[in-house]
């Protein structure tokens, strides 16, 4: 199976928090983009939110050609994979995966060391209807952790024991969350680092690009390969 840990980041939203206020020692930092360097996405006038959805619902709706092309690999070596068929589209994620010819060390629950397929990928989903002055204000606010957080303990469904694991996890995560605003791709993004997702505002929805690549530039680069991929997409 596929190393899915550069994904954990961006998995908030489907996370169970309690309720209670979990106050955050730390900022989230902002990185200003002085210099552009990557190319140009922008938002075709014919996208509509229904060709995400599209690929929420069916992978294969985004071919393994085009996939492959990104990846710089053949598209038989591309696997699509749906990361959770909630009924709510905003809950889902899809992932796109393949061996990367490396080799991977893990240890068993015995405490022996395997050496396994190393995997690279690339995933998208979280759509998420939302304003740009509020998709902006979700990445540039100081606080902005600690009001998402606010609001998902509101959720009368949540279990407590999950809670306390990933608000512990939420707090980890924000003492390192840095993001670089990015005016070239879609009507607004934002790169998150050290987790390598690319946050996308496009036409009052916002969302996500995963990856897994083995550094930060290769990271970014193919994650704005897919958006635009995405935005001319046409199932």
């Amino acid at each position: 199976m596929p190393d899915r840990a550069k994904i954990n980041g961006v998995n908030l939203l489907n996370c169970k928090i309690m309720k209670r206020n979990i106050s955050l020692p730390a900022l989230v930092l902002l990185i200003a983009a002085c210099n552009t360097t990557h190319k140009p996405v922008t938002v075709p006038t014919a996208f509509e939110t229904k060709q995400l959805i599209s690929i929420m619902q069916n992978p294969q709706s985004l071919s393994k050609e085009s996939i492959a092309k990104i990846a710089g690999t053949d598209a038989s070596e591309i696997n699509a994979y749906s990361e959770d068929l909630a009924p709510d589209i905003s809950k889902r994620t899809v992932l796109f995966s393949w061996q990367n010819g490396k080799k991977k060390s893990i240890k068993t629950s015995e405490g022996k060391e395997l050496q396994v397929e190393g995997y690279s990928s690339l995933g998208l989903g979280f759509i998420t209807k939302i304003s740009k002055a509020g998709f902006q204000q979700k990445y540039e606010s100081k606080t902005a952790v600690q009001e998402e957080m606010d609001r998902i303990t509101q959720d009368e469904t949540i279990d407590a024991d999950i809670a306390i694991a990933e608000a512990r996890d939420l707090a980890e995560n924000a003492r390192a969350r840095q993001f670089e605003k990015l005016d070239h791709v879609g009507e607004l993004s934002y790169w998150e680092t050290p987790v390598n997702a690319l946050h996308i505002y496009a036409k009052g929805i916002c969302f996500t690009v995963t990856t897994n690549f083995d550094d930060g530039k290769t990271s970014k680069e193919k994650a704005i390969e897919l958006a635009q991929l995405v935005f001319n997409n046409n199932p």
